[in-house]
């Protein structure tokens, strides 16, 4: 493949993000570049792992403003493939209509 000189120009100065940032870092990250949303790529060979977005970055610095974006990326990827496998009726949702246990004293 052919690559101009301006090609390596914009890939040089492209803004990533990888999967040891931390929430916290990577809105710094977005608020610095003015941006929404930034891919999540692997440092040794810059292969794409997904994307995380200003917006979901947010609701979870409240809770998890220091885990990885790896984790993150595992969490979209393992709720990706729940709803894709997802029977009629969800364990999550078979656990929260379960009737109550009852405890022997």
């Amino acid at each position: 493949m052919c690559r101009s000189p301006e090609f390596e120009m914009l890939v040089a100065h492209a803004v990533t993000l990888f999967p040891e940032d931390t929430v916290l870092s990577a809105l710094q990250v977005m608020h610095r570049h003015g941006v929404h949303a930034l891919p999540v790529v692997d440092g040794h060979n810059g292969a794409w792992l997904g994307e995380v977005s200003q917006h979901e970055l947010h609701r979870l610095s409240a809770f998890a403003p220091l885990a990885r974006l790896a984790e993150i990326l595992t969490a979209k990827a393992l709720a990706s493939t729940e709803e894709k496998t997802a029977v009629s009726t969800p364990a999550s949702a078979l656990l929260l209509h379960a009737p109550a246990q009852r405890w022997l004293h």
